[in-house]
């Protein structure tokens, strides 16, 4: 099956403090999708993500966003927003005033409402984040994210710290941004989690691509590999 991409890596090598931490990368991110963009630590994920946000620019090698290279396109229009790995906030803002200042900017203020039900943040309005629990923390983190412009969401980790309730609310919510025709993807250690809402899959190790695609299309190629853990486990090792 052929998907239209809305984005590239095309030989993308960074190195980081003297070590190589994306060797030649190449994948690519199929339009209105989940994508799991799997590997261990150390494989090169948080980095590939970073360069998706433009954080990070390639040694060597191109990123394109609808056949555009993603370091032109301007700042004020840039479609990509992002949930980090470690939640960033104006401390001296509390919860309202950060959906607030959001929605003005990004004139996505009719959401704010909305959003503060789902992830039933009322009680929080008036707090500052470093009174937060994590898990509360991480909730604001995924609708600061949700308020601003996007075609594609990047989320790094984005389970952390959220229970099992939050973990379906925030899936759910996943899936209605892919039935309004945005892509997501996704990147966790929780393969599990990623079986159950992704389309597409991006495995990585060592900064290098190990597989890509459908999951149904490798587990059928691969039949001895009945989960997405064991497939990964097998084409890991054979870098080593």
């Amino acid at each position: 099956m052929t998907f239209l991409p809305i984005l590239s890596f095309e030989n993308v090598t960074k190195s980081l403090e003297g070590a190589i931490i994306l060797d030649s990368l190449s994948f690519t991110i199929p339009d209105n999708k989940i994508v799991g963009l799997i590997g261990a630590n150390g494989a090169g994920k948080t980095t590939s993500l970073r360069h998706i946000i433009r954080y990070y620019r390639p040694d060597n090698g191109y990123i394109f966003l609808r056949g555009q290279d993603i370091y032109k396109l301007p700042d004020d229009s840039f479609p990509v927003a992002y949930i980090p790995d470690t939640p960033v906030f104006y401390e001296e803002l509390t919860v309202k005033e950060h959906l607030s200042f959001l929605g003005a900017a990004y004139h996505t203020f009719h959401l704010v409402n909305g959003l503060i039900d789902t992830y039933e943040m009322n009680p929080h309005l008036n707090k500052v984040p470093s009174i937060l629990s994590k898990g509360t923390k991480q909730k604001l983190t995924i609708m600061c994210a949700i308020l601003h412009k996007y075609d594609i969401l990047i989320a790094d980790e984005p389970f952390t710290g959220l229970d099992p309730i939050q973990i379906t609310v925030f899936k759910d919510n996943l899936l209605h941004i892919k039935d309004e025709g945005k892509t997501v993807v996704l990147s966790t250690h929780l393969l599990n989690m990623l079986e159950s809402i992704c389309d597409y899959y991006v495995m990585i190790d060592r900064g290098k691509l190990v597989g890509q695609g459908l999951l149904s299309d490798i587990l059928q190629s691969d039949g001895e590999f009945p989960t997405l853990e064991s497939l990964y486990l097998h084409l890991s090792q054979q870098l080593e």
